[in-house]
């Protein structure tokens, strides 16, 4: 006997949950109650629901969802925020190490804005090296008023300058402020900032403690800095402020004693300090940079993203497209060293994508080109006003 030949819906079509999503197979008014008590009160989870349910409205706990049940439809309904896994920055134990050492650790950091008579609100950035004591560059930038903080284009040019006068450092200690580190996220990418010092061979500490547990010597430095050329002072223009900067920071390194060095300048207690013995210039830094050695140290990273509703996410700030992705899912990233490209997987370990990683070039680390550097440079020696 021949049967019809009728087409068989796929098997997919009859899997899983109905397509309701979680709790669609409880009564709507359950639903909605459950709905309303959490939106009512935002710290209650799924076990104060159920007891509420019971205890207040006389549900029996044989017709109420699982706790698993519940949870899975406070997720769905976005009461609950998904779970983001912490992946911070490598670890390194050189950096205690390397503070023995002559410019082998350096502290910088910028002191809040102080008005000063003449030329407005000045925030200093301060660069101390840890072993010496040497005032490796203070550099005042304009800025609109006393909460405003100078811009990451400020703070290449503090560490430039310095670079140029005493060589490059090992390492750079800094705190968590957003110009170094991407604080709003539980596995920060390394900010512009932080990547071009990786490439020039500088490791970035971040410190866990705030001061005077660590970078306690710079704090001390923004006190010293402002007693120094702001107190009391009135300067005609940014020009003659910076000039001033560096007149005073000659004389504490060369001829002001200072007590933690046997009431001797830093200079004079540590005559190698004169340079690092790593040159910097201007003119080589696009040879200096060594793409190689970022992508070495991203490729110890990882990092966690949520792909948004049009299978997009954000790294570095660069955007990516993730066409196989799921809509709204976590996803895991990491940097191949050998493909150099960004390896994406699902909360499953399941591969996604794999996609070139955007903008990593020398000229986008330094930011300018070398003939747009060399230009800087003069402006800052030249006009009156702070040109950054």
């Amino acid at each position: 006997m021949a049967f019809p030949n009728k087409k068989r819906e796929p098997l997919e079509n009859q899997r899983g949950r109905p397509p309701r999503g979680a709790l669609s197979s409880y009564p709507d008014d359950l639903v909605a109650l459950i709905k309303e008590l959490r939106e009512k009160h935002e710290g209650w989870g799924a076990i104060n629901i159920l007891v509420e349910l019971e205890e207040e409205y006389s549900y029996s706990a044989s017709v109420l969802p699982s706790i698993a049940s519940l949870n899975r439809y406070l997720k769905t309904n976005g009461f609950i925020k998904s779970y983001v896994p912490s992946s911070p920055f490598p670890k390194s134990n050189k950096c205690n190490k390397k503070a023995n050492r002559i410019h082998g650790v350096w502290e910088l950091d910028a002191q809040g804005a102080v008005k000063v008579k003449g030329i407005g609100h000045q925030a200093m950035i301060n660069i101390k090296d840890t072993k010496s004591k040497l005032h490796c560059m203070a550099f005042p930038v304009s800025v609109g008023n006393s909460n405003t903080q100078p811009r990451t284009k400020c703070y290449y040019w503090a560490l430039r300058l310095a670079f140029a006068e005493w060589g490059l450092p090992k390492v750079i200690q800094v705190d968590k402020d957003a110009v170094f580190y991407e604080n709003r996220s539980k596995s920060p990418f390394p900010k512009s900032l932080h990547a071009w010092l990786i490439s020039l061979g500088i490791e970035v500490c971040f410190i866990k403690y705030s001061p005077p547990t660590q970078n306690a010597m710079i704090e001390r430095a923004h006190q010293t800095m402002e007693r120094q050329v702001l107190k009391g002072q009135k300067y005609d223009c940014w020009k003659s402020l910076f000039q001033y900067c560096n007149k005073r920071r000659k004389r504490m390194n060369e001829k002001v004693p200072n007590r933690s060095l046997r009431n001797k300048p830093p200079l004079e207690a540590y005559p190698k300090a004169t340079h690092s013995g790593r040159p910097y210039s201007i003119e080589k830094e696009a040879e200096l940079i060594d793409l190689k050695k970022l992508y070495s140290y991203l490729a110890k990273c990882k990092w966690y993203r949520q792909c948004s509703t049009t299978k997009t996410l954000s790294l570095g700030g660069q955007q990516y497209y993730l066409k196989n992705a799921k809509p709204n899912s976590q996803l895991q990233i990491k940097f191949c060293n050998r493909s150099k490209k960004l390896i994406f997987r699902d909360a499953n370990e399941l591969f996604v994508a794999k996609l070139p990683i955007k903008e990593l070039t020398i000229e986008k680390l330094m930011g300018a080109t070398t003939k747009s550097l060399f230009s800087m440079r003069n402006k800052i020696y030249r006009l009156r006003n702070c040109p950054l």
